[in-house]
Order: C-alpha cells, then sequence, then structure tokens
C-alpha cells in the first residue's frame, strides 16, 4: 500500500473532479469546486492551511460495500482503488473510507450494512451486484442512511437507495430521441429473452411512442447463435419478400414480351422485392452474439444503407470497428473525450493493471460524497447536533441540476434512479466518432427518464 500511495504522489495526471452544476434553471452551467490538480480548503484551517486539530473530531466514516472476494473479487477491488484515488485526490483528512467484503452474496450484503451501521458510517457507496444492493439497502434503510449503489439494475432502486450504474433505459432513450430527430419514425427491435432485453424492449416503446413514432416490427431471440437466424428472418419479412419476388418474375414472364422479359432478368438477381418496414432497428447486443447478428441483417435483405442500426452501451467496444455491417451504427454513452480515458489512464499508471471501465462509477460515487461533505461543512457550526447521515438526504442528492463527473452530467430521481447526459456516438473504421454531443445541462425533470 505504501508503494501504491508513493506512485500517487509520483504520478500527476488529469484529475477530472466532480462539480455541481449551479441554479435551478433549464441552462444551469456548472461550476467547479474543486480544481484539477489542487487541494480543497476547509473552513477550519487556519491561515498556514494547517488543518485544526478540533476539526478531525468530526470525522466522517464512509463505508464502501463491494465484493472483496468470490467470483467479483478482481472488479470489487479495482472498485475500491477507484474510490481511494477518489478520496486521495479530494485531500480531507476528516473522511475515512472503511471498505467491507460483501463477498458477492445477498448475505455476505447484508452482515457489510449492518457493520456499516456499527462503525457509524454517514453513508454508504456499493454494493455492485443489484440483488445484493437490495439485501443491504434494508437494512440501512432502518437507520436512514443512504446508499449510493454501482449496479445498473434499476429494478433495486428505491427512495434512499441511488444507482449510480450506466442504465440501458437511460441509452435507448438517447439513441431513439436522436433519430427521430433525423427524421426516423418506423423502428423495429432483436431483443434478448432475458430480463435486459425486458428492461430494454419496455423503454424502447416508451420512446418510440414519446417521440411519435411506430415500432412495425419486434422479434426476441434466445442467446446462443444457432438461433438468431429465424427471429432476424422474420423481422426482415423475408419469406414473404421473397415470395413477391418469386410472383412478379412469374407475372412478368408471362406477359411473353421481350422488355418484361429483361424486367424479369434483373427482378431475378435479388433474393427478395420491396424494402423492409422500418427506417431504423435496435439491436441491444454485445461481444461475439453481436457479431453474429449484425451480418445477418444484409444476409437477409436488409439494406443497412437505408435502414439505421442502433445499439446500447453494450457496444462500447472499439473491436466492432473491425464489423463492416455496424460501420455508421449509433449508440448512446458517455463521451470519451471527458475525464473517463485520463482517469483510466492514470489509473493503469498507478496500479499496473487495467481497470474495468465501470470504475468511473466508483471515483464519481465517491466524489459526489466528498463534493456533499465538503459543501455541507460550512454549516457545522449551525449544525452541531446533526447527525452527518442527515446531509445526504434526497434535498442534496437529488438536485435538479445534476452533477458531473468523469462520465459527464448525471443526476439521480427520488425513485433511486438515475438520468445522463449522454452523447450519440457512430461506429466507423477507426474507432467511435461523436455524432451528436453530450448536453452541457440538463432540461427540467420528467424528460428524459420516464419513473
Amino acid at each position: 500500500m505504501k508503494e501504491v500511495l508513493q506512485k500517487f504522489v509520483k504520478i500527476f495526471g488529469v484529475s477530472l473532479f466532480l462539480v455541481a452544476c449551479g441554479g435551478q434553471g433549464e441552462k444551469a452551467q456548472p461550476r467547479v469546486i474543486v480544481p484539477p490538480g489542487q487541494h480543497q480548503t476547509y473552513k477550519d484551517q487556519d491561515a498556514s492551511g494547517q488543518q485544526d486539530s478540533s476539526d478531525l473530531s468530526r470525522r466522517m466514516t464512509i463505508a464502501v460495500l463491494l465484493p472483496l472476494s468470490g467470483s467479483e473479487e478482481k472488479t470489487g477491488k479495482a472498485l475500491l482503488n477507484a474510490a481511494t484515488m477518489a478520496l486521495f485526490d479530494a485531500s480531507d483528512p476528516r473522511l475515512i473510507l472503511l471498505p467491507i467484503d460483501t463477498h458477492g452474496t445477498q448475505d455476505g450484503a447484508q452482515a457489510a450494512a449492518q457493520h456499516a451501521i456499527d462503525a457509524g458510517a454517514a453513508v454508504v457507496i456499493g454494493p455492485l451486484l443489484g440483488q445484493n444492493v437490495k439485501a443491504a439497502g434494508d437494512v440501512l434503510a432502518a437507520e436512514n442512511i443512504t446508499l449510493i449503489s454501482l449496479s445498473n439494475d434499476s429494478s433495486v432502486a428505491a427512495p434512499g437507495r441511488y444507482i449510480m450504474g450506466f442504465l440501458p433505459e437511460n441509452e435507448v432513450t438517447r439513441v431513439v430521441d436522436y433519430a427521430v430527430s433525423e427524421g426516423k419514425t418506423r423502428f423495429a427491435g432483436l431483443f434478448p429473452e432475458n430480463r435486459y432485453g425486458m428492461r430494454v424492449r419496455s423503454s424502447f416503446g416508451d420512446a418510440v411512442a414519446d417521440g411519435n413514432g411506430v415500432i412495425t416490427a419486434m422479434q426476441r431471440y434466445v442467446q446462443n447463435s444457432d438461433a438468431v437466424f429465424e427471429p432476424v428472418q422474420n423481422l426482415a419479412d423475408y419469406d414473404a419478400r421473397s415470395r413477391a419476388q418469386k410472383r412478379e418474375v412469374r407475372f412478368l414472364r408471362d406477359l411473353q414480351d421481350d422488355v418484361t422479359d429483361e424486367i424479369a432478368n434483373k427482378i431475378e438477381q435479388f433474393e427478395v422485392i420491396g424494402d423492409v418496414s422500418f427506417e431504423a432497428v435496435l439491436v441491444p447486443e454485445g461481444g461475439a452474439l453481436l457479431r453474429t447478428l449484425a451480418p445477418l441483417l444484409p444476409f437477409y435483405e436488409v439494406d443497412i444503407g437505408q435502414v439505421q442500426m442502433m445499439g446500447t452501451g453494450l457496444w462500447y467496444d472499439k473491436s466492432l470497428s473491425r464489423e463492416p455491417p455496424l460501420r455508421g451504427a449509433w449508440f448512446a454513452a458517455p463521451d470519451a473525450k471527458l475525464g473517463a480515458q485520463a482517469f483510466l489512464q492514470r489509473y493503469r499508471d498507478i496500479f499496473a493493471d487495467q481497470p474495468p471501465r465501470i470504475a468511473t462509477l466508483a471515483y464519481d460515487a465517491m466524489g459526489l460524497v466528498i463534493h456533499i461533505a465538503g459543501q455541507q461543512s460550512i454549516l457545522m457550526d449551525e449544525t452541531e447536533n446533526v447527525s452527518s447521515k442527515h446531509w445526504f438526504g434526497a434535498d442534496y442528492i437529488t438536485q435538479s441540476a445534476g452533477f458531473s463527473g468523469l462520465d459527464g452530467l448525471f443526476r439521480f430521481h427520488k425513485n433511486g434512479l438515475n438520468e445522463r447526459g449522454l452523447a450519440v456516438l457512430e461506429i466507423t473504421s477507426r474507432g467511435f466518432r461523436v455524432k451528436d454531443p453530450a448536453p452541457t445541462s440538463f432540461p427540467q425533470f420528467g424528460y428524459a427518464l420516464r419513473d
């Protein structure tokens, strides 16, 4: 650990600290709370910059519940490293990070939550896994302790139990809204038969309806490479279009005319006749199965030069640039030009390891806690008898202007769900290109995320 801290001191990188969006208007602009490369100054520091020893009695414990053993151990330790980086960057000696192992189980999460209560934690970050979030949250709710989880499972969100992860509902809404703004009105979707597919399908329907569009085709598939052919074939209405081609050829041949024979010869060069019923298709899949699905669309005569392909954050994989059917496709994700890439490189420099992409969530969650603690400390003289856990109530967590971290704008709704300002990215042969930039401020509540 000593060597790691020495690396923190030696390595100077771009640290994107959490900022809060000031003001209540629709165009509230972010203001920097902790400037990059600087330490925050608190009211209890004296003129020399030394911390008043009396302030150290006001230490605040921040519990971080993560799977530090078990099947998710590697991810859990990486998230802990990221949270530690945020705390180190803030350099506030009043804040104490308390890591607690959930063992990746519900029973472990409940025990960890009780440990956090017994240790006097003012706020809890984590757990990672959805059902563990619920297990820990139920324990913490009895003591009115706010939980900021790192999960993306919207079903476990609740008042006082906030979801920090990237929600597919946000991603679908953003890319559909952009497609509508580009004149797309007829949509189709291919959805996996699992809980993720159900979530995406529901938000897809809402987003299309809100954009006054219509879904003209929809198919579900089992996540098996051998089971995706028929759903794609059905989505493309391939059989009916193929029969229409054969009927047209027979009709032209029956006319027994040189001109119609020439037309029939040209039609016979195609397997189908007529266009598909949709202008854009959503394929919320990733990895090897996406590489199987994508070529099947042109194989079954979906003209991807005319039909816009769309995806979710599962597409945030630069190797997809090597897949010709996906070039020109759109998906919604944080803008890579923000602080995430610089942070991930700094993590690699410090820990000599590749962090998971979601490491930014742990950094931003800790940054949010640090920011609120810093702001609330100004009121300490007036609130000496108020427990610091009340600092993290809904009034402070759910500010309508939101916050901005490594992955851009985000804010929490009172139901525990989050809303993010995402960019629309386009897949090219060289990687990703920003098709539509992430917003710089939020509109009023109720626009981008349907409760």
